[in-house]
């Protein structure tokens, strides 16, 4: 297996049954592949990273990622980027479409214009493209946790006072107060949306779904591999809805290049990328492992 989760690339052939698909279009390539016959609970495989289970299945057939010269992609898991979209942005800032669509996945169908939201683990990469997205779908106010405030006080600098950055603390009490007074007076908080990365204490989250109004729903969409304890009578008292979400839905990317196309979601690297070539791929590892932050990118061209 060649690794490479996603990316953007040109087709060069079809399969029969092919519509809209042509060799020579730029397409994005989504790595969720997931298996045809089973509609209700089909398995699932991230291609070019990981298989779970009977995932591994899949794997046999669609074995290699993007950082393959070549790559055999289900024709479902490509979506075609208008060429007015490629007309504003270049090939290596398209391919930042992967890392919006998946908050996209938890965040549009529970998030409406005008609302709170809170973002646990901005600073990473899921977590900064969040609040991006958030504030593209019309969120009124993005509070921005993590605990790196250098790293949360650029979310201001770039996107103005509807962000309201919140230092966490591990506190429970102490940070559930935080995220209500950054609120605004007056205001709820409607949604909270966890993507922290694994290793990270399940104690903000708890916050977060403390500080939700009542009717609030609270999105997990984070690598945690453990039980975790949850505040079950405030769950209970305030009607809260608890859901989980994987990647997204073969529409996200589209929605991902509409939003940008109109000027909702900017798809220009906030600092100017590290370029590896295909063959360097070593070297872009080691170098994205010594420069994490939300802004950070390496870029692997062919």
């Amino acid at each position: 297996m060649v690794p490479g989760p996603g990316g953007v690339g040109i087709i060069q052939s079809v399969a029969p049954g092919a519509i809209h698909i042509k060799p020579g279009q730029m397409v994005f390539i989504d790595p969720t592949v997931r298996s045809r016959d089973h509609p209700v609970t089909p398995e699932a495989m991230l291609q070019g990273l990981v298989a779970f289970g009977k995932g591994q299945e899949l794997q046999k057939v669609w074995n290699n990622g993007s950082w393959a010269e070549e790559m055999l992609v289900p024709l479902e898991n490509l979506t075609v980027i208008p060429e007015s979209v490629q007309a504003k942005f270049n090939p290596g800032e398209l391919t930042s479409i992967s890392n919006y669509a998946v908050p996209l996945g938890g965040l549009y169908p529970n998030l409406r214009p005008g609302q709170t939201v809170i973002i646990t683990g901005s600073t990473g990469m899921f977590g900064s493209s969040a609040v991006a997205v958030a504030l593209a779908l019309g969120a009124r106010r993005v509070i921005a946790s993590g605990r790196n405030k250098k790293q949360l006080d650029e979310f201001v600098t770039l996107y103005g006072p509807r962000v309201v950055p919140v230092v966490t603390t591990g506190d429970v009490a102490k940070d559930t107060q935080a995220f209500l007074s950054a609120a605004g007076e007056g205001f709820d908080i409607d949604v909270s949306f966890d993507i922290l990365p694994p290793q990270a204490a399940f104690g903000i989250v708890q916050s977060s779904i403390l500080a939700l109004r009542a009717g609030g729903t609270a999105v997990l969409m984070a690598g945690l591999n453990s039980s975790v304890e949850i505040p079950y009578s405030a769950i209970m008292t305030k009607g809260l809805t608890i859901k989980g979400h994987f990647m997204y839905d073969r529409t996200g990317p589209t929605t991902i290049i509409g939003l940008a196309d109109a000027g909702l979601l900017d798809l220009h690297h906030r600092r100017e990328p590290k370029v590896f070539k295909l063959d360097e791929i070593n070297d872009a590892l080691e170098w994205s492992a010594a420069h994490p932050g939300p802004f950070e990118a390496a870029l692997v061209l062919p």
